[in-house]
């Protein structure tokens, strides 16, 4: 149950908890090893992953266990662990004239422009940067407090409506046509996700953007019941 990070390139021999521990009593708040291979995905406006495709891109270079799901609180620290480096790597892309979209279940690169006509950060965003470069809830957390954590999240991601211009994106992704059925979805899903797996020959930013509509989707039909 560890959270392996390279902190010497193409070393990953340390665990994550004792790295932070040492880090961060040195007073260091600024480093974190999962954010150098997040500023090679997020540098350019339009690149949209979801955590899910992230933790599965950092997995595959060592830099998280396999097992990151076998329990709640190892899921707990592998997603404090992401968002930790996200925000991190946030307050840098600001100063390059660029920001992110930490949503609750994608991440996404946008111009400034884009930021201020969409209108989203004020308390909610700075409460949440706050939490998550703040190491202490990472050290505190038990398998009993995250089960609550997690309940709160999915209640919160089923209560985010999905905005027409995401779901016409989903829709055209997976060559689908409202109105769709959640079997419809996932059975459009299977067949696409087959053929866009590079190991068939497909393409990894392909299978990136079916997995983003598969959840987009999902979640609006959870929401709304039809999409």
């Amino acid at each position: 149950m560890r959270l392996f990070v390279n902190l010497r390139l193409n070393r990953y021999t340390r665990e994550l908890d004792q790295d932070v521990q040492q880090l961060y009593s040195r007073g260091d708040m600024s480093t974190n090893p999962l954010l150098e291979p997040l500023q090679l995905l997020l540098n350019e406006a339009g690149q949209v992953y979801s955590e899910q495709s992230l933790i599965k891109l950092l997995v595959a270079q060592e830099l998280l266990p396999k097992d990151y799901s076998a329990n709640p609180l190892l899921l707990f620290q592998t997603h404090f662990a992401l968002f930790n480096a996200l925000y991190l790597w946030r307050d840098e892309l600001l100063t390059q004239g660029l920001d992110l979209d930490i949503g609750l279940l994608d991440v996404r690169v946008r111009t400034l422009e884009q930021a201020t006509e969409q209108a989203v950060g004020g308390a909610r965003e700075a409460n949440l940067r706050d939490y998550y470069l703040d190491w202490s809830h990472y050290h505190a957390a038990t398998q009993s407090s995250v089960e609550g954590l997690l309940n709160d999240f999915w209640r919160q991601a089923a209560s985010v409506q999905v905005n027409s211009d995401d779901r016409a994106r989903a829709l055209a992704i997976m060559s689908l046509e409202a109105p769709v059925t959640l079997q419809e979805v996932k059975l459009r899903y299977r067949r696409l996700a087959m053929t866009a797996h590079p190991d068939r020959g497909g393409d990894a930013q392909q299978q990136q953007d079916i997995n983003w509509a598969m959840a987009l989707l999902r979640r609006d039909l959870a929401a709304n019941g039809t999409v």
